[in-house]
């Protein structure tokens, strides 16, 4: 069942930092470090090595043989994602993702999930605004059956009538469950409200009325559209031999063949010129403010500088906005922010405050304002500043553990087409940041004309708090 990741995606931002130019048919990459290196904080390097191959049908492999993992990862990732959805169709990536568990002729409905359950594995997916991925983890002597698994969906679902209407019921259940809670529904509104004309302005789960709409015909054009082996990234993380990966998949994905790639006409969001403001009344225990900032993605040399600005401000309980608005001024429960470079376009550099039960959004909002103006115009404590520069690049390697972190990684990087320079110059980035860099970003993108502000107006009832950012959705 279908639920919305917390205020930072489920793998944080900085996980996914690599990305191999493909260039040739083979090569293997510079190296990544395992958490037991040295401390990238302290200038350490980074090792482990993917290998990337591409078959002639247009389907890139990417492999890191990780002896110490007692898991195999094998993944998925297909180019494709909300962003790429028009109007009236919204959801449909989602939607065609719970049908890709509906059945094949050789996977009868059902029987993926069991035959996944049985060699002690785990399987599942999720949606995302930029692209939709698929994985099994199993043991490494069962890398057979994914291999099986992802080669026969990625080209013969069935999409039987009454699966499509099965899937629909369940759709349209998580999409109420999910924006039922008040506080999903604020940030909903903000991002609707802040993307004029952007994709990004509807929810990934898409609006009840398109889920409605959506045809069994509509489905499978989105899925001959999309599922090729061109528009596709397989990642296979764990104890491995290379050369029998690369063989297996071949045997199993080379001879689906390559399609014509759709050039989705995303609008381009325009400039925003003054303050939005969007409210929610709703049942709920604590009031929320909700401040959005547009801001760059990956791309612009500003990305760096916002990253550790959001650790500054929210990443721990030593950051600004909790010390301001618990501590030394206690208007709230909770304060917290986010931002992540790592999306296809532009994104939100956004934070909120949950409100103590007598305080209203607006006196949240003037406390925000005044972090925001502090930081605009004074220098953060060098302490404080080398200590989110710390719990960054702590968290970069940390989230490399697992062959699964290993291979989201891997994933997020090829579906975004993000450089290698990003990964290779990520260390070195975050630890020049300094106190201007962040007053600089700071008075750029924190201003009332790039912003919207969302209001969570209680209006009785006992819905507990629980923000959640919008965003990937898991089957």
């Amino acid at each position: 069942m279908s639920t919305m990741f917390r205020p930072c995606r489920s793998f944080s931002s900085f996980t996914f930092l690599f990305f191999i130019l493909l260039s040739g048919a083979s090569l293997i990459a510079p190296a990544f470090v395992r958490a037991d290196a040295s401390s990238p904080a302290n200038g350490g390097s980074f090792r482990f090595v993917p290998r990337v191959h591409h078959l002639k049908n247009g389907l890139t492999l990417l492999t890191v043989d990780d002896p110490y993992s007692p898991t195999l990862t094998f993944q998925v990732w297909y180019r494709v994602g909300s962003r790429n959805e028009t109007n009236g169709r919204t959801g449909i990536s989602h939607f065609t993702e719970h049908m890709m568990f509906t059945g094949t002729k050789k996977f009868p409905h059902g029987a993926l999930d069991r035959l996944v359950s049985e060699v002690g594995g785990q399987n599942n997916a999720f949606t995302d605004y930029d692209f939709t991925a698929y994985f099994e983890n199993v043991a490494p002597d069962k890398i057979d059956l994914p291999v099986s698994i992802e080669a026969d969906r990625m080209t013969h679902l069935l999409l039987k009538p009454s699966q499509v209407e099965r899937e629909r019921r369940i759709v349209l259940e998580e999409r109420r469950n999910d924006y039922d809670d008040p506080t999903q529904k604020l940030v909903e509104k903000v991002y609707s409200t802040a993307f004029a004309v952007h994709p990004y302005h509807n929810p990934v789960i898409g609006w009840e009325k398109d889920i409605q709409h959506t045809t069994r015909k509509d489905i499978l054009h989105y899925y001959k559209a999309h599922y090729m082996p061109n528009n596709a990234t397989v990642v296979v993380v764990g104890p491995l031999d290379d050369a029998a990966v690369l063989n297996s998949v071949t045997r199993a994905f080379g001879e689906i063949p390559r399609g014509p790639l759709l050039r989705s006409r995303i609008p381009r969001e325009p400039l925003q010129h003054h303050l939005r403001m969007t409210v929610v009344r709703k049942p709920a225990m604590l009031p929320i403010t909700m401040m959005a900032f547009h801001a760059p993605n990956f791309k612009s040399r500003d990305a760096m500088p916002l990253l550790v600005l959001t650790q500054v401000l929210s990443g721990s309980r030593s950051a600004l906005l909790y010390q301001d608005l618990i501590y030394r001024h206690p208007v709230a429960v909770d304060a917290e922010g986010s931002y992540d470079p790592m999306t296809h376009d532009p994104g939100l550099f956004y934070f909120y405050a949950q409100g103590l039960p007598k305080t209203t959004p607006k006196i949240l909002r003037r406390r925000l304002d005044a972090v925001i103006r502090k930081v605009q115009r004074t220098s953060v404590d060098p302490t404080l500043l080398a200590l989110a520069k710390k719990q960054i690049l702590t968290q970069f390697v940390m989230n490399q553990e697992s062959a699964f972190g290993m291979g989201m990684m891997l994933g997020m990087m090829s579906a975004d087409r993000i450089p290698l320079s990003y990964l290779t110059d990520y260390v070195q980035r975050i630890n020049a940041v300094t106190a201007g860099d962040l007053r600089r970003v700071a008075r750029r993108y924190l201003v009332p004309k790039n912003e919207t502000v969302g209001y969570l107006f209680p209006t009785g009832g006992r819905v507990p708090p629980s923000f959640s950012r919008p965003g990937r959705i898991v089957r």
